[in-house]
C-alpha cells in the first residue's frame, strides 16, 4: 500500500476492497470486521473532527461504519486509525474507542461465547474462533501457577497505529470479563507491547491494575479461579444454533492448511510449543499428512515457521524493550547466536542493527 500524506481529502491509497461478513459469510484472510471499532465515528464527533475526509484519504467507503459486519484489510484499517489519531492528537485513542465495547461487537464469535456455560469455555471460544472476526491478529490464553493470561498478538510487524489496536483489544477483554464475572473481577496486571504513552495513568485507571509497557506481549493477567465462573444468562439452545454456524465456517476453513498452520504458529510461538509435532497435533493429523497438505499448497512447515519467527521477532525488537537475548529466548532459540544467524538470513542485518533502524519501545 502506497501512502502519501495529503490534507485535501483525496485518497492516499488505491480504493480498498470492503466485504460484508456476517452470518454464514467468512471474513477474508488478512481482513478485520469493523464491529470492534464501531464507536470511531462517535469518538471523532466528540472532538469535532469530520470522519468523511479521513475515510476518503484511507480509500474506504464513506459508509464503512454503517454495518459492523463490514470488513476491510487489517493494514488499511490500521492506517485509517492512524489518520484518526493524527487528527485528534490523542495517544489513548484505542481506549476511547473500545472503553464501552464488548463481546457483541465481535459478531457471531462474540454471540457464541456469551452463550457458553462458564468463563473457561467462553474464552476458549474466543481464542479458537476469533479469526472469523479478525484475521489480522491472533488471541492467546495460557494458564500457569494459578494465573491466566489472555492476550492479543498482531500478526504482521510495522502496522500503523498498532499500539491503539492493542489498547482497544485489551479494553474489550476487560469489558468481557467484567460482563461475565461482575464488578468484583479485576486483573492482577496488564502488559502492553507498545511504547509508554503520555496517558499511562489513564490505562491504569481503566483496568484497575498496574500496566507495564514495552512488554513481550499484550495481555491481561487474572486469577485462574475466575475461569470457573458460570455464565448464568447463557442459552444452551441458542449456543447450539450458533455453534452450527461456526462449524460450517470451520469446514470451509479446512481447505487452506497453510493459513491454519500460520495462525496456530503465531499463537503457539509465545505461549507453548511451536514444533511440527505440536502443530500437527493441534490440527489432528500426523506429520506426514500435514507435510503433504503444505506441499500441495506450495509451501512447507519450515518456510511458514521462518516467516512467523521473523514477523514476531521484528515486532518484539521494534515495540518492546526486550534485549536481543530475551527475544531469542521468547522465540525458543537455545542460543542468542543461533537467533542472530537466523535473523541475519531473513533481514540481511543483525537484530541489533535492525532495531537501530526501526526503533524500540522503551519503558
Amino acid at each position: 500500500m502506497t501512502i502519501s500524506m495529503q490534507d485535501d481529502g483525496v485518497a492516499d491509497t488505491a480504493p480498498v476492497m470492503v466485504f460484508r461478513a456476517g452470518l454464514g459469510r467468512r471474513v477474508p484472510y488478512g481482513y478485520i470486521r469493523v464491529g470492534p471499532g464501531i464507536a470511531i465515528p462517535a469518538v471523532m464527533r466528540d472532538f469535532d473532527v469530520a470522519i468523511e475526509p479521513l475515510l476518503r484519504r484511507a480509500g474506504v467507503p464513506i459508509d464503512l461504519f454503517a454495518d459492523p459486519d463490514n470488513a476491510l484489510p487489517y493494514r488499511d484499517y490500521c492506517y485509517f486509525i492512524s489518520l484518526c489519531v493524527e487528527a485528534i492528537k490523542r495517544d489513548d485513542f484505542g481506549l476511547l474507542v473500545c472503553e464501552k465495547t464488548g463481546a457483541s461487537n465481535l459478531g457471531l464469535v462474540g454471540f457464541l461465547l456469551q452463550q457458553a456455560p462458564d468463563v473457561r469455555t467462553a474464552l476458549g471460544d474466543l481464542v479458537r474462533y476469533l479469526h472469523h472476526s479478525d484475521r489480522g491478529a491472533v488471541p492467546f490464553m495460557t494458564v500457569s501457577g494459578g494465573t491466566t493470561a489472555l492476550g492479543y498478538q498482531i500478526s504482521e510487524p510495522d502496522m500503523p497505529a498498532a499500539e491503539h489496536l492493542y489498547d482497544g483489544a485489551l479494553a474489550i477483554v476487560r469489558n468481557i470479563m467484567r460482563a461475565f464475572c461482575g464488578p468484583a473481577w479485576a486483573p492482577i496486571e496488564v502488559t502492553l507491547s507498545r511504547k509508554r504513552p503520555v496517558s499511562a495513568t489513564r490505562h491504569e485507571r481503566f483496568h484497575g491494575a498496574p500496566v507495564r509497557f514495552g512488554a513481550e506481549r499484550s495481555a491481561i493477567f487474572f486469577r485462574e479461579e475466575w475461569l470457573d465462573t458460570p455464565i448464568r444468562t447463557a442459552d444452551p439452545m441458542l449456543r447450539r444454533m450458533l455453534q452450527e454456524q461456526i462449524d460450517l465456517l470451520e469446514v470451509e476453513e479446512a481447505g487452506n492448511v497453510t493459513e491454519q498452520v500460520r495462525r496456530l504458529l503465531r499463537t503457539s510461538l509465545l505461549t507453548s510449543g511451536a514444533s511440527l509435532g505440536d502443530i500437527s497435533e493441534l490440527l489432528q493429523m500426523n506429520r506426514r499428512t500435514l507435510a503433504r497438505h503444505l506441499d500441495a499448497e506450495g509451501t512447507s512447515f519450515k518456510k511458514i515457521s521462518d516467516e512467523v519467527h521473523f514477523d514476531v521477532a521484528r515486532h518484539l525488537l521494534a515495540n518492546t524493550a526486550m534485549s536481543v537475548t530475551d527475544v531469542s529466548l521468547a522465540l525458543n532459540y537455545s542460543e542468542t547466536s543461533s537467533f542472530t544467524r537466523a535473523f541475519r538470513g531473513w533481514a540481511g542485518l543483525a537484530p541489533s542493527e535492525w532495531r537501530t533502524l526501526h526503533g524500540a519501545g522503551k519503558e
